[in-house]
């Protein structure tokens, strides 16, 4: 059977994004105009890939299509979006049981089985490779959309992202091609893949950056760090947080109790005195000022918080009004 042929649909992939809508807390989809272009009815939903998002009714995972309907029935424990026409999915043979067997396959968009595979997990594909751990204890790697090891024999690995990938032996971390060949020698104590033209690597238990060519260009001397997001990076220095650039420049000075990565422009921060979070802009300036239990990335122009009760959502917009989502008018 044939991936399904795209359909025409009211609103592109681009068009629409999920949200919690009402007092139940369930999730539907809004356009730009903050108008409901299918109801509010999952218990959780995904951003659309290539036509398809990954949603549930109840505890298994299923993709619906951009009206809203079921394209692939939910049967899944675990489900990946779609990349290049496939997408990872997971049953369990026991779902009430934590630890039991699990069945990790790739399916095209009709949700036909493409790959059935015996190995313990499998993660989302990441330019056209997927890390795998082939055994639960030691071998780990890589496949592609076909299935086949493409690379192995590595104690842990992680996506790659820029034309590299980070990944372990004997407890020390490094960087690889798409070949396999060594480019950044494993020497660190942890790494994680590149991002905005910068890895992240850890050396004596502090954290810096080095390029593609495996050069120091931030020297480690950071409790704790992210990897790069719109250009800033945000590090622990003794205790408190702030934003470096991509040549670790203090861009905000660390004198933050608490903060996230920056997500269109904005980045959510916390103020332990008073156990509240907001946001900031890149010049550091408070634009929405601490009031909220939670706080979560600035999406489409919206940030998701609760304040009175956690767990309790409702969306501001970027000056800090509260966004009402509207029906759809009628013809």
């Amino acid at each position: 059977m044939e991936p399904v042929e795209p359909k025409n649909y009211a609103y592109s992939e681009d068009e629409i994004y999920p949200v919690v809508i009402g007092e139940d807390n369930l999730m539907g989809y809004v356009n730009d105009s903050h108008q409901i272009v299918i109801e509010a009815q999952f218990d959780y939903a995904d951003e659309f890939h290539e036509g398809l998002a990954v949603a549930s009714k109840g505890e298994q995972l299923g993709y619906i299509d951009l009206s809203g309907k079921w394209a692939i029935e939910p049967q899944y424990d675990y489900a990946y979006g779609f990349e290049n026409g496939t997408a990872v999915t997971m049953k369990k043979e026991n779902p009430d049981v934590s630890d039991g067997l699990e069945y990790w396959n790739l399916i095209d968009s009709s949700g036909k089985v493409k790959v059935k595979t015996d190995y313990f997990r499998v993660h989302a594909f990441s330019e056209g490779l997927s890390p795998v751990w082939l055994e639960y204890m030691g071998n780990k790697g890589f496949i592609d959309e076909k299935g086949k090891v493409i690379l192995e024999g590595y104690d842990d690995v992680d996506s790659f992202s820029e034309g590299l990938a980070a990944v372990s032996k004997g407890n020390k971390w490094g960087y690889i091609d798409r070949t396999g060949k060594i480019v950044i020698p494993l020497i660190y104590e942890d790494a994680f893949s590149f991002s905005g033209q910068r890895g992240m690597v850890k050396i004596k238990g502090r954290w810096g950056f080095i390029d593609h060519q495996g050069k120091e260009i931030i020297a480690p001397r950071y409790d704790s760090a992210n990897s790069f997001s719109e250009g800033l990076a945000l590090v622990e220095y003794k205790g408190k947080f702030g934003f470096i650039n991509t040549m670790g420049k203090w861009v905000i000075p660390p004198k933050l109790d608490g903060a996230e990565n920056f997500s269109e422009g904005l980045a959510a921060i916390s103020v332990n005195k008073i156990k509240k979070g907001g946001y900031i802009n890149k010049k550091g300036e408070i634009v929405i000022k601490p009031q909220y239990l939670e706080t979560f990335p600035t999406k489409h122009g919206l940030m998701k918080v609760s304040q009175d009760q956690i767990g309790e959502y409702f969306y501001i917009d970027r000056q800090g009004n509260d966004v009402e989502f509207l029906p759809l008018p009628k013809d």
